[in-house]
């Protein structure tokens, strides 16, 4: 096996959820560690002689996507539910594929000990799980429904039990339906101190055995596709709920982390941020540069700005004369609110100037392409549409984050691909399935280079995803998993990349 692969077996793991992890500052020195010394031993010894041997390998679930069992425990209906199980309420070019809905999805609900124990197989030392809100208040608020609170308490007992510390996050964009209609869910106000007080809930219940934690998954995404394109639950489409979506968050984050350094002294929690780095679609147009500045912008530093320097991009600013303002309140208490920055990162794109152009949260005048000024196409196409594979970009926008918001820490939560044309081909092709193999081993050699060249603080790097699951939008049309799930009989069966993780991670010990 390579050296590349040999750093994988300390480095690559396997997620299918947001998540916070253990960030303990010799984290780093253990990242950087290994990637010096297994991947690329003719790098500058000096740099780390003195660090520790070893990392930890992780899993993870999110509820939605994993769970079934959506009526299950006195479980409440979430805007997913909704969407999912009324498509007849939603436009037909809307509508999840095939009207699939993730009432049983890979009935982690039920499975979750044999899921983990494959994860602890794989090499695993922790396991994220993402908090179904509605399994603790099935109306959002109210009365706690107490079999939702037993059922992860047995979840993380089992974990432990077998060696997996877990972690845990508080949302991953199923909403209680009963919220969205009281007053509009994340576009009004009032969910700040409901989803405080659902967040110091279980702050309280589980804070005794995790300590590593995130309030939310991917605002930009649920934000934007949810209330702004409308192809996400609770499909609006309102330039300004976007802006609304996007304030409300930074509230409720600020409110959750004040809760949680009452509830979980010692704790750390961040909350997960995807970003795409962005390159100019003509690398000499001075517009063009400004392009792809103003969409990392966007995208990414809508949320981080806040957090980092207490106030949204200038960029965003200027053109959305919508978007609320952040108080001098907001502000202090979002100012040192993360104890690391969660990325999730994917693929890379070209940004082109263009007057008046808009996105989900409006005006923003730059268009987003795959394709650039020479004609040629961005990467290795995934299944997906947005998604190419382009290795360096990984590195580009590891390097972005750490010079602009300069974290102590970087923990990338989120990272996978979904090989082309899956779901037509034989049993043996899928778990023949080398594409997402090249993937795994590209994008971990330009994360050895961030780490070890260019000194980014990187602790830990999620690979997207377990098992094959509920895509969202895609239903179950898209596969991240590196192990195959028959939904029918729900038999799991290892693919290539699992194996080649197996036998990595092996390698560690």
């Amino acid at each position: 096996m390579g050296k590349l692969a040999h750093v994988a077996c300390i480095l690559l793991v396997v997620s299918v959820g947001a998540s916070g992890q253990d960030l303990s500052p010799q984290r780093v020195s253990k990242f950087v560690n290994i990637f010096a010394s297994a991947v690329m031993p003719e790098a500058d010894d000096s740099a780390s002689h003195a660090l520790a041997p070893a990392a930890q390998a992780q899993a993870a679930i999110s509820s939605a996507e994993f769970e079934g069992a959506y009526l299950e425990d006195g479980k409440g209906w979430s805007i997913w539910d909704e969407r999912t199980n009324n498509p007849g309420a939603v436009p037909r070019e809307k509508r999840v594929y095939l009207n699939q809905t993730g009432n049983v999805a890979c009935d982690f609900y039920h499975r979750y000990r044999e899921d983990m124990l494959t994860a602890k197989g794989l090499g695993a030392t922790h396991y994220r799980m993402s908090i179904a809100w509605t399994r603790i208040f099935p109306n959002g608020d109210g009365a706690i429904n107490q079999p939702g609170v037993d059922h992860y308490s047995e979840q993380i007992d089992f974990a432990i039990a077998i060696g997996l510390e877990p972690v845990l996050t508080c949302y991953h964009w199923d909403l209680p339906q009963a919220l969205q209609e009281r007053f509009g869910g994340w576009n009004s106000e009032q969910i700040v101190p409901i989803f405080a007080t659902y967040a110091a809930t279980i702050f309280k219940a589980f804070g005794d055995r995790v300590l590593y934690w995130t309030t939310i998954n991917e605002p930009k995404t649920f934000c934007w596709e949810g209330y702004g394109g409308g192809m996400h639950a609770p499909g609006i489409s309102d330039e300004e709920q976007v802006a609304n979506c996007s304030l409300n968050v930074l509230k409720s984050h600020a409110a959750a982390f004040k809760k949680f350094k009452e509830l979980v002294p010692g704790g750390k929690i961040s909350m997960n941020l995807n970003a795409e780095w962005t390159l100019p679609f003509d690398p000499n147009s001075e517009l063009d540069k400004a392009a792809a500045e103003r969409k990392m912008e966007f995208e990414f530093g809508v949320f981080a700005h806040p957090i980092f320097f207490g106030q949204f991009p200038e960029s965003v600013r200027a053109r959305l004369p919508y978007l609320p303002e952040i108080s001098p309140e907001l502000a202090e208490a979002l100012v040192g609110s993360f104890n690391y920055i969660a990325l999730n990162h994917y693929t890379s794109t070209y940004a082109r100037h263009k007057d008046g152009a808009t996105s989900q949260i409006g005006r923003c005048d730059y268009e987003v392409s795959h394709v650039g000024a020479d004609g040629l196409t961005l990467g290795e196409p995934g299944d997906s549409g947005w998604l190419y594979s382009v290795p360096w970009g990984f590195r580009k926008v590891l390097n972005y984050v750490n010079d602009m918001y300069k974290p102590d820490e970087i923990s990338v939560t989120e990272n996978g691909f979904n090989v082309p044309g899956e779901s037509d081909m034989t049993m043996d092709q899928i778990l023949n399935d080398t594409k997402r193999i090249k993937f795994f081993k590209e994008y971990t050699e330009s994360g050895v280079a961030a780490a070890v060249y260019d000194k980014v603080p990187i602790t830990s790097y999620y690979a997207w995803a377990q098992t094959d699951n509920f895509e969202w939008q895609d239903g179950y049309s898209k596969h991240f998993g590196v192990i195959h799930v028959n939904f029918t009989t729900q038999k799991r069966t290892k693919k290539a990349s699992a194996r080649f993780l197996e036998g990595i991670f092996s390698n560690a010990k």
